[in-house]
């Protein structure tokens, strides 16, 4: 029963999109038998809108001015210290996962649940 009220839910709700997507977009061909796609125009935004929009991109960090601040730099919440990389390396080549040169290539076999050919 979930499923059957699912579905018609989704075949609903896709209907009313299409419907709505139909009524603001229109098709018509041009003289030369193109198609040609129109669709109606967003509504505009007040002056205070786009102030406050602006304000707040500046506040975020997502504002840029002029090409030295191409791209905006991207604001990393947390990084790790040198040392805790450091020890994630060494977890990593201890448990063999890091391979020290073209010698060890192709790594070594991982144990598995399956049957293969592969030796």
């Amino acid at each position: 029963m979930k499923t059957l009220s699912r579905t018609l839910l989704l075949c609903a709700g896709l209907a009313a999109a299409g419907a709505v997507q139909a009524q603001t977009t229109q098709y018509s061909r041009d003289l030369y038998g193109d198609w040609r796609v129109t669709y109606a125009a967003p509504a505009a935004k007040t002056a205070d809108q786009v102030s406050t929009e602006l304000a707040q991109s500046k506040a975020s960090g997502q504002y840029s001015f002029g090409q030295e601040d191409y791209p905006p730099p991207v604001v990393s919440r947390q990084s790790e210290t040198r040392a805790q990389v450091d020890q994630e390396l060494q977890q990593a080549q201890i448990q063999g996962q890091m391979a020290s040169d073209q010698e060890d290539y192709p790594p070594p076999a991982m144990a598995h649940s399956g049957t293969s050919d592969i030796h």
